[in-house]
């Protein structure tokens, strides 16, 4: 699990360190006792792995952003410009890259409910 997350991670532009392998395995314990708590189960299904792999992943880029240790993601917007024959669409440079930032970690983290809610187990 902790190789699949640091290549998410790496796939994301985060360049990891040494010390990075600490917080990782704190998140793992800390995402997968959510994940069963939430879902009253005892085991993780292989079908929320990647699941889980995500949420690490954004609650290790927030908790980094938080404390200025993340300087190694550049978030710029790649396109500016499409012409395609007469049609053309230009996105908008203004583009707050912390907002960008913020809402691609918080889709990380929190954007799959519907994954769990799928295997959540009622408890009577």
């Amino acid at each position: 699990m902790l190789e699949t997350i640091k290549l998410r991670l790496q796939s994301l532009g985060y360049e990891i360190i040494e010390n990075d392998d600490f917080t990782l395995n704190f998140l793992i314990k800390k995402v997968e006792q959510h994940i069963k708590h939430f879902c009253n189960i005892d085991t993780i299904p292989d079908c929320l792995e990647s699941v889980m792999v995500d949420m690490v992943c954004g609650e290790f880029l927030q908790g980094k952003k938080t404390f200025g240790q993340l300087t190694s993601i550049q978030i710029e917007p790649i396109i500016k410009k499409i012409q395609d024959g007469n049609t053309t669409t230009e996105f908008s440079s203004t583009v707050d890259a912390e907002a960008l930032f913020n809402t691609y970690v918080d889709k990380l983290i929190n954007g799959h409910n519907l994954d769990l809610i799928r295997h959540r187990k009622l408890v009577w």
